[in-house]
C-alpha cells in the first residue's frame, strides 16, 4: 500500500533584514486599495524547481533572503489593529523577522507539480502558516505579514512556498520582493559581490490620493464587521477538495473569441470589444464550472464573478510602478444562473465582463464604496492574473516546474479559479480549478469536448 502523503518541518528558523540598517521602526498607513483585504485570508504562492544539491541551496536561501528584505523590510513586520477610531496600519521595527520553515516530504516533485488533481490539503501543507495574531494591550491585534516554507522531495526537487497578507502587498509587489530574492541569490551562487538593487521599493503611502474619502467609508464598513474580518490562515480544509491544472492555448482562446464572434453577426450585434485572453479564458471557465455547480441554489437573482484589476496604469495620475502595498480595484460582473447555462452563455458572460472593462476605462474608482459588499456576494473569485510572470522568477536553477496559486479561503468551496501565463504557453491560459474529487472528471469533460464543439 502506498504510504501516506505528509510533511514534516526538519528546521524553523527567524530571517531578519541584513545587513542592519539605521531604520528603528516605521509606520505605514493603509489605504483603500488595502482596507477590503482585510476581510480575506492570506495570499499563498508555491514555486516548484527542481535542483540537486538542498544544503547550498537552503544556507544561499537564507543569506538571499535576508538581503531582499533589507529592502522589502515591512514584509518582515506586522500588521497591527488596534480598537477604532484609531485604524490598522503596518509596523515594522527593528528587529522583526520573517518565520522561515525547511521541511521535508515522502511525496516526488512530478506528483505534486504535476497537472493532474491534487489534494488542496496536500498542497497546503507546502505552504506556511503564519504565526497566530498576538496582542500588545487588551484589544489591539498584531498579525504578522509573511512566512516562507522550503519543502524537499525526494527525486531532487523542492518548493518554496511564501505566504503573505494581502492587505500589505499585492501580486505585483510579491513579484517584486521575489525577483529582488533571486537576484540576490544569484550572486551568490557566482560568488559576485552584491550589486545594489536598483528597483527600491516606494513606501510613501501619501501617492494614493482619495479626493472622496473612500478610504473612511471603506473602514465604517470594515468596523462593522470587524469581529467576522481578519480572518487568520489556520483554517481547516476539506479533504475532498481538489486543484487541477487545465490549458488554453492561443489556438484554444482565437476559437472561444470566433464563436463569442460568430454568434453576434448571427443576431446582427455587436460583439463585445475586449475579448482579451484574461476575459474570454475566465469566462469560458466560468461557463463550464456552472453546468458542473447545475444544483446550486441562487434564489433566481444573478450570480458573479469577482476579480481583481491593477490600477498603477489605470489611475488618472502617476504612481511609481516600484509602489510598496495594493493598487487593485475589486471588481464583479454576472448574469442570471438560467442566462450563462443557455445557448448564448458565453456571449452572456463575456458581455457581462466587457461592461465592467468599460467602466474600469471610464472611472477606475467608480464604486469603490461598494468593493466589500459587492464581494460578499461571488459565485466564483478569480485568484492571480497572466500579467504577473512567476513563472519568470528563477533562482538560477531555470523556470519553475509549476506556480500554483493556493486559496485560503475557499477550500470546500466551489468557488475558485486561478491564473497564470503558463510555463511553456505563447499567448495562453494555464488555470487552476478547484472541485470536489468526485466533480473533477465531469468538468475535464465538459473543458476538453466544449472546446471541440466551438472549433465545429
Amino acid at each position: 500500500m502506498e504510504a501516506a502523503f505528509h510533511v514534516n518541518i526538519i528546521d524553523q528558523c527567524h530571517v531578519f533584514p541584513e545587513p542592519n540598517s539605521d531604520i528603528s521602526q516605521v509606520t505605514i498607513p493603509l489605504t483603500y486599495f488595502d482596507i477590503p483585504w482585510l476581510f480575506y485570508s492570506p495570499n499563498q504562492t508555491l514555486f516548484f524547481y527542481k535542483i540537486a544539491q538542498y544544503e547550498s541551496a537552503i544556507a544561499n536561501l537564507k543569506k538571499s533572503l535576508s538581503l531582499a528584505l533589507h529592502q522589502f523590510y515591512p514584509l518582515a513586520g506586522n500588521l497591527v489593529v488596534p480598537p477604532p477610531p484609531a485604524e490598522p496600519h503596518i509596523v515594522y521595527t527593528k528587529g522583526d523577522s520573517v518565520p522561515f520553515f525547511v521541511a521535508e516530504s515522502n511525496k516526488d516533485i512530478s506528483y505534486l507539480s504535476g497537472d493532474h488533481p491534487r489534494n488542496v490539503t496536500s498542497l497546503s501543507s507546502l505552504v506556511p502558516k503564519l504565526p497566530s495574531p498576538s496582542s500588545i494591550s487588551l484589544e489591539t491585534r498584531v498579525l504578522p505579514l509573511f512566512a516562507i516554507q522550503i519543502t524537499l522531495f525526494g527525486d531532487s526537487g523542492l518548493s518554496i512556498g511564501v505566504t503573505s497578507q494581502h492587505a500589505a502587498c499585492d501580486e505585483r509587489t510579491l513579484y517584486a520582493f521575489m525577483k529582488c530574492w533571486t537576484s540576490f541569490y544569484k550572486s551568490l551562487l557566482k560568488n559576485e559581490s552584491f550589486l545594489e538593487f536598483t528597483s527600491i521599493p516606494w513606501f510613501d503611502r501619501s501617492v494614493i490620493l482619495d479626493p472622496t474619502s473612500l478610504k473612511t467609508r471603506l473602514l465604517e464598513q470594515w468596523k462593522s464587521t470587524l469581529n467576522s474580518s481578519l480572518k487568520d490562515s489556520h483554517k481547516e480544509t476539506k479533504h475532498d477538495i481538489v486543484q487541477t491544472t487545465f490549458f488554453l492555448s492561443s489556438s484554444d482562446i482565437n476559437t472561444i473569441k470566433d464563436h463569442i464572434v460568430a454568434k453576434c453577426v448571427k443576431v446582427k450585434e455587436d460583439p463585445p470589444l475586449n475579448l482579451s485572453l484574461y476575459e474570454t479564458g475566465v469566462c469560458y471557465t466560468w461557463i463550464c464550472l456552472l453546468k458542473v455547480q447545475e444544483t446550486l441554489d441562487t434564489k433566481g437573482g444573478p450570480i458573479y464573478m469577482g476579480y481583481n484589476a491593477s490600477g498603477i496604469s489605470r489611475l488618472k495620475y502617476e504612481i511609481p510602478f516600484s509602489y510598496f502595498g495594493c493598487c487593485i480595484v475589486f471588481g464583479r460582473f454576472g448574469a442570471l444562473k438560467s442566462e450563462l447555462l443557455g445557448e448564448d452563455g458565453l456571449v452572456c458572460a463575456t458581455r457581462s465582463f466587457d461592461k465592467e472593462i468599460d467602466r474600469l476605462v471610464r472611472d477606475f474608482l467608480e464604486g469603490g464604496e461598494k468593493w466589500i459588499s459587492d464581494w460578499s456576494e461571488l459565485n466564483l473569485r478569480i485568484i492571480g492574473s497572466p500579467k504577473v510572470d512567476f513563472y519568470g522568477v528563477d533562482f538560477g536553477w531555470g523556470k519553475a516546474e509549476k506556480i500554483e496559486k493556493i486559496s485560503g479561503d475557499n477550500h470546500g468551496r466551489v468557488d475558485v479559479i486561478t491564473l497564470n501565463g503558463g510555463k511553456d504557453l505563447d499567448g495562453g491560459l494555464e488555470i487552476g480549478v478547484v472541485l470536489p474529487r468526485d466533480k473533477i472528471s465531469e468538468f475535464t469533460t465538459l473543458f476538453n469536448n466544449g472546446l471541440k464543439e466551438l472549433a465545429r
